[in-house]
């Protein structure tokens, strides 16, 4: 198996592409966003964000935050601060500035061939039951993985 290693320096010019209104596509690996994301290498499209108004509840924004760019779950707002947990997380939840928003992921491109758009209803209720279940991450991962749930 070849590693890919990706540096911040090319997600800021992904981010600076985003800023100018053009839509991105990255390679998004791992554990990212499991269980919606299968393990391995999926593409994702990510689009500009608009700098004003509230984010869809349960997106997947591309934000900048302490000088890393990532894609993490929004879950809600606190103050000025959007806030946000990763997938795979239990704990961490990132709080981040409205201005640091700079995308929203649109469409995973599976290897397999099919498709996910990530504004699709069900996909962002599946996101919200994932979110409420964090306490039980630990023991669902895992089944998740053996079943290849997506």
């Amino acid at each position: 198996m070849r590693k890919i290693t990706v540096s911040n320096d090319f997600f800021a010019g992904a981010g600076e592409a985003l800023k100018q209104g053009q839509t991105v596509k990255l390679l998004i690996g791992g554990q990212s966003m499991y269980p919606f994301i299968r393990g391995g290498i999926d593409l994702v499209e990510v689009v500009p964000c608009p700098t004003e108004g509230e984010l869809p509840a349960w997106c997947c924004p591309f934000y900048q935050w302490e000088g890393k760019y990532m894609i993490h779950r929004y879950i809600g707002r606190e103050g000025d601060d959007c806030l946000m947990l990763g997938d795979g997380n239990v704990a961490r939840i990132e709080r981040v500035k409205r201005e640091d928003i700079i995308g929203l992921l649109k469409t995973i491109y599976r290897p397999d061939g099919t498709t996910q758009d990530c504004c699709d209803v069900r996909w962002l209720k599946k996101a919200e039951w994932w979110y409420r279940l964090r306490f039980l991450r630990r023991w669902l991962l895992p089944i998740f993985k053996m079943l290849h749930v997506r």
